[in-house]
């Protein structure tokens, strides 16, 4: 419209309005999707920090030294957790939120993962072997979904005070 054309004229040259739908939709979020991913999940974050250092204890009571591989995951989780909340506390709220919401789960997930992996290569691998080799192929497409959502809601977000 700043080049002359009126309301209609502008409608129409920007092509099918489904095609443009769809490309908006995975340009930017839909409101539905901005309010949930905007919900402050830290609770969720602390949850699992809380159940990775229970687990954590209950290795060093019950298994000792003999718990080496399993509470190796639990540390590595534990400081790259500590780490990823030092860098990710000068994010935009809703960005924080959605990114440690992610990464609570993911935490869980690795320092199981580097327990088994730990076992396996000390030569104690668990019965259930094949997951050491499964979870990082589904990291990549949780990391790859992730950093899709991330991608949108820094657009939306960047367009919040211009629109």
């Amino acid at each position: 419209m700043t080049d002359g054309l009126t309301e209609p004229e502008a409608v129409a040259s920007l092509g099918d309005p489904a095609q443009v739908n769809r490309a908006l939709r995975r340009t930017y979020l839909t409101q539905s999707e901005q309010g949930t991913l905007q919900l402050d999940h830290q609770w969720l974050w602390w949850a699992m920090t809380v159940i990775l250092l229970g687990y954590g204890t209950s290795l060093l009571m019950i298994g000792g030294t003999e718990s080496s591989g399993p509470l190796a995951g639990v540390v590595t989780a534990l400081t790259l957790g500590g780490t990823a909340w030092c860098l990710l506390r000068s994010r935009p709220d809703a960005l924080r939120n959605y990114l440690l919401n992610q990464l609570g789960g993911w935490l869980v997930n690795f320092s199981f993962w580097l327990g088994w992996a730990v076992q396996a290569w000390l030569g104690d691998p668990p019965s259930f072997g094949a997951i050491v080799w499964l979870l990082p192929v589904v990291w990549v497409v949780w990391f790859v979904e992730v950093g899709r959502v991330v991608r949108r809601m820094r657009r939306t977000l960047k367009l919040e005070g211009r629109a």
